[in-house]
């Protein structure tokens, strides 16, 4: 028998356990031991936890008390559970001694002063279920879902744009043609960019991927307009004006480029919140939709956790839908391909149509250097400067081989050479670089910053058209090969 008082005290990762017990034996006090990890167990059991070796505490009913040498091979869970502990501080403890055969109030589960705190477990704690781990084939089928929607909006981003530079085509035009396919992309942006994006990526997340970048980044482009300001800046259509003029031209370009696209993506983000998305994605049967309900405006913490909820039932049920989307950019290709070998009169646009998806999956892959830490200390996004700068080199070198010379005469390629480098410009070039992404990225940026961005866009585009169109130009002229096909 120990007459002295004995305090047991245990920490496991800053929970603590504390007993206090007066003339209790040494089998009364393995007897608390007993009773601790009964707790402890169904604490673990509450919490879904088990012991570091995987099995679970066994504690017979028949044989509450183990040895004494036993009490050092108890393990207790790493993981929080209930906070077994006195309510108030120990110099308010009961200091009557217990009645022989029983524990302290602070262990025993039946006494009627025992009150366990409240369990503290975290956001990310070991309960929560292992979602976030995508299986790998979901990935990648993923991946090549977003590729297929990528391939579809490129092709049609590229129809739409030629179409609109065709059909405001003709003498007395009271604005350059390009124009149209600008506004229009960047007004399509707007919608996407505003108050729909939360409802789109909630639905179907490569679909945002499908508008934005796929495509208004395909129907907007940068290299054909840095094309045409360096051509009106050297009057190399051949109007009747002076060099003051031509300059005037090509200012006039720049401006109402810039002015267009700002105002256009502005008045799409006003649109968004009238022409929500959210009313008709509602209306659109589905057979198990979200829980999630989608607020009107949300911020971007809201947003951030919803994509977490929403992306973590994505792959266990999009599997058939993102094996859909890819077979429909891979049939669309195939059939663009198809139609340019076998209808020779469609080829001028065919032949964009087939090398319009490379350059939007191009120009998919180099927006992830907008993340970089260069590109956020210095407000400047590689990855978009860096596509439309690159589509800007290319579009002069297919311009330069195909009109370069003093007069016009025969292209080594024939017509289908000409064809295809004229489809190179409209198809590859075209998407590859953009005006959309581009004015979304100045409208985010601070006034200084955003000025800094354009002058370095706009002057590097212009250097590149000097040196591989200018160049060529003043020394053999810009009126040969292609020109004597009516392209």
């Amino acid at each position: 028998m120990v007459d002295a008082a004995d305090t047991y005290t245990s920490a496991a990762e800053g929970e603590k356990y504390i007993i206090d017990t007066a003339d209790i034996n040494w089998r009364q006090k393995d007897d608390a031991i007993s009773l601790r990890a009964n707790a402890a167990e169904k604490t673990s059991n509450v919490h879904g936890l088990e012991p570091e070796d995987g099995r679970h505490l066994s504690w017979s009913s028949s044989n509450p008390t183990p040895q004494r040498g036993q009490e050092s091979s108890i393990q207790q869970p790493r993981a929080p559970r209930t906070m077994i502990a006195a309510s108030e501080p120990t110099s308010h403890l009961n200091t009557q001694a217990p009645v022989e055969g029983t524990v302290n109030a602070s262990t025993s589960s039946t006494h009627p002063s025992t009150q366990p705190l409240p369990t503290t477990s975290h956001p990310r704690s070991q309960n929560e279920p292992n979602y976030l781990q995508t299986p790998p084939h979901h990935r990648i089928l993923r991946h090549l879902a977003i590729l297929g929607l990528l391939s579809f909006a490129a092709i049609w981003g590229t129809l739409v744009r030629e179409g609109l530079v065709a059909l405001n085509t003709f003498d007395g035009q009271p604005v350059f043609p390009l124009i149209w396919a600008q506004a229009f992309g960047c007004l399509i942006m707007g919608l996407a960019v505003g108050a729909n994006k939360a409802a789109i990526e909630a639905r179907y997340p490569p679909a945002y991927i499908m508008i934005t970048t796929g495509f208004c980044g395909s129907v907007t482009t940068f290299s054909e307009w840095m094309l045409d300001v360096f051509r009106a800046f050297g009057d190399q259509k051949h109007y009747a004006r002076g060099g003051l003029r031509n300059v005037l031209d090509a200012l006039g370009q720049t401006w109402v480029t810039l002015a267009v696209s700002l105002v256009c993506i502005s008045a799409g983000i006003a649109l968004s919140g009238v022409l929500n998305l959210e009313l008709f994605i509602s209306a659109v049967p589905c057979s198990r939709r979200s829980k999630i309900q989608l607020p009107r405006t949300m911020d971007k913490t809201q947003e951030k956790m919803q994509g977490e909820k929403s992306s973590s039932i994505e792959p266990g049920q999009t599997l058939a839908l993102d094996s859909s989307m890819t077979l429909l950019g891979l049939v669309l290709w195939t059939g663009s391909a198809i139609l340019c070998g076998t209808y020779p009169p469609f080829r001028k646009v065919t032949f964009s149509l087939i090398v319009a998806p490379p350059g939007a999956i191009l120009r998919w892959y180099l927006s992830r250097l907008n993340s970089n830490s260069f590109s956020k200390r210095h407000s400047l996004p590689l990855g978009t400067l860096a596509a439309n700068l690159f589509a800007t080199a290319i579009i002069c070198a297919a311009f330069t081989a195909s009109r370069a010379g003093s007069r016009p005469r025969s292209f080594a390629g024939g017509l289908t050479g000409c064809e295809a480098l004229q489809g190179l410009e409209d198809g590859f070039c075209g998407c590859l670089s953009t005006v959309s992404t581009f004015a979304v990225e100045l409208r985010g940026m601070r006034a200084r910053k955003a000025v800094r961005y354009a002058v370095v866009s706009w002057v590097a585009g212009t250097l590149i058209c000097v040196i591989l169109v200018g160049a060529p130009w003043w020394s053999v002229g810009m009126d040969g090969r292609c020109l004597r096909y009516a392209l």
